[in-house]
Protein backbone atom coordinates (compact mmCIF):
# COMPACT_ATOMS: atom_id res chain seq x y z
CA UNK A 1 0.00 0.00 0.00
CA UNK A 2 1.73 3.16 -1.21
CA UNK A 3 1.03 6.48 0.50
CA UNK A 4 -0.51 9.10 -1.85
CA UNK A 5 1.98 11.77 -2.97
CA UNK A 6 -0.41 14.68 -2.28
CA UNK A 7 -0.55 15.91 -5.87
CA UNK A 8 -4.32 15.33 -6.03
CA UNK A 9 -5.12 17.08 -2.75
CA UNK A 10 -8.21 19.25 -2.89
CA UNK A 11 -9.79 21.83 -0.61
CA UNK A 12 -12.88 20.62 1.21
CA UNK A 13 -15.07 23.22 -0.53
CA UNK A 14 -13.86 21.99 -3.97
CA UNK A 15 -14.42 18.29 -3.19
CA UNK A 16 -16.42 16.21 -5.67
CA UNK A 17 -17.97 12.75 -5.32
CA UNK A 18 -15.50 9.91 -5.80
CA UNK A 19 -12.51 11.63 -4.15
CA UNK A 20 -10.94 10.44 -0.88
CA UNK A 21 -12.21 12.49 2.07
CA UNK A 22 -9.27 11.93 4.41
CA UNK A 23 -8.12 15.30 5.78
CA UNK A 24 -4.38 15.61 5.19
CA UNK A 25 -3.75 19.23 6.17
CA UNK A 26 -5.04 22.78 6.36
CA UNK A 27 -4.48 25.81 4.13
CA UNK A 28 -2.40 28.34 6.10
CA UNK A 29 -3.17 26.32 9.26
CA UNK A 30 -6.82 27.43 9.15
CA UNK A 31 -9.15 24.62 10.27
CA UNK A 32 -11.94 26.08 8.10
CA UNK A 33 -9.91 25.35 4.95
CA UNK A 34 -9.10 21.64 5.12
CA UNK A 35 -7.17 19.80 2.42
CA UNK A 36 -8.50 16.35 1.58
CA UNK A 37 -6.54 13.54 -0.09
CA UNK A 38 -8.42 13.70 -3.42
CA UNK A 39 -7.32 10.25 -4.68
CA UNK A 40 -10.03 8.05 -6.27
CA UNK A 41 -12.06 6.19 -3.62
CA UNK A 42 -11.80 2.48 -2.88
CA UNK A 43 -14.67 0.19 -3.88
CA UNK A 44 -15.01 -3.52 -3.22
CA UNK A 45 -17.12 -5.56 -5.60
CA UNK A 46 -20.72 -5.71 -4.40
CA UNK A 47 -20.20 -3.01 -1.75
CA UNK A 48 -21.08 0.66 -1.79
CA UNK A 49 -18.42 3.27 -2.49
CA UNK A 50 -16.03 4.04 0.35
CA UNK A 51 -15.19 7.58 1.48
CA UNK A 52 -11.44 6.86 1.39
CA UNK A 53 -8.84 5.83 -1.18
CA UNK A 54 -7.22 2.40 -1.01
CA UNK A 55 -4.35 3.68 1.18
CA UNK A 56 -6.46 5.54 3.77
CA UNK A 57 -9.10 2.77 3.80
CA UNK A 58 -6.34 0.29 4.67
CA UNK A 59 -4.91 2.63 7.31
CA UNK A 60 -8.29 3.03 8.99
CA UNK A 61 -9.07 -0.70 9.04
CA UNK A 62 -5.55 -1.74 10.03
CA UNK A 63 -5.65 0.67 12.97
CA UNK A 64 -9.03 -0.63 14.17
CA UNK A 65 -7.90 -4.26 13.84
CA UNK A 66 -4.69 -3.55 15.76
CA UNK A 67 -6.61 -1.78 18.52
CA UNK A 68 -9.00 -4.73 18.82
CA UNK A 69 -6.07 -7.17 19.03
CA UNK A 70 -4.33 -5.06 21.65
CA UNK A 71 -7.48 -4.74 23.76
CA UNK A 72 -8.00 -8.53 23.56
CA UNK A 73 -4.42 -9.15 24.67
CA UNK A 74 -4.59 -6.64 27.51
CA UNK A 75 -7.67 -8.31 28.98
CA UNK A 76 -5.64 -10.99 30.69
CA UNK A 77 -7.08 -13.09 33.47
CA UNK A 78 -6.01 -11.59 36.77
CA UNK A 79 -3.62 -13.71 38.79
CA UNK A 80 -4.62 -14.89 42.23
CA UNK A 81 -2.51 -13.40 44.98
CA UNK A 82 -2.28 -15.44 48.12
CA UNK A 83 -1.83 -13.62 51.39
CA UNK A 84 -0.32 -15.60 54.21
CA UNK A 85 -1.17 -14.26 57.65
CA UNK A 86 0.78 -15.30 60.64
CA UNK A 87 -0.78 -14.94 64.08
Amino acid sequence: MKEPDGLKKVLLIDHIEGQCRCIIGFKYGDAREAYMCGEPVYQRRGKKLSSWCFYHHGQMHTTVAQQNRESDQSAEIPQVISIVRTP
